[in-house]
């Protein structure tokens, strides 16, 4: 599923997601970013809690959203888009930093499937997804 990524063009990933509104907005940044193995972490913080003090689930579908995408867009120079996303909630989360994953299940050519979940400081899961994305294009049968 690998294919030969440049640093250059996981610089240009790394460059391209982190300087998005939506990912400085919600706090999101790489912990690690290497073909087909990505680590993403989001600060827990009060502007994404909701009534009860909690982090809003929206957060959290957010970061397992973005988590499964970029790991995609890491194993494969494709540009994509979420086709569905389903989320299970296992636990609160009211402080501290969570880290997202995801692998992916079937490497279609049109259509990916791909799971993840969220991991707080300890290591215990909060929140797992499962994710079909489509493939909008090939980048890399595109000419320099």
């Amino acid at each position: 599923m690998k294919e030969n990524m440049t640093n250059d063009y996981l610089q240009a990933l790394r460059d391209d997601f982190e300087s998005s509104p939506f990912w400085k907005h919600m706090g999101i940044s790489f912990y690690r970013l290497e073909p087909g193995d990505v680590v993403i972490q989001i600060p827990v913080i009060r502007e994404l809690m909701n009534t009860r003090n909690v982090l809003h689930g929206g957060a959290i579908t957010t970061i397992l959203d973005a988590i499964m995408g970029v790991t995609i867009c890491s194993a494969k120079e494709v540009l994509i888009a979420t086709a569905s996303l389903t989320t299970q909630f296992l636990a609160p989360v009211t402080d501290g930093t969570l880290y997202a994953s995801a692998n992916i299940i079937n490497p279609g050519q049109r259509i990916q499937h791909v799971e993840a979940k969220v991991l707080n400081e300890n290591g215990n899961t909060i929140a797992k997804a499962v994710g079909t994305f489509a493939i909008i294009k090939d980048l890399s049968k595109e000419e320099s």
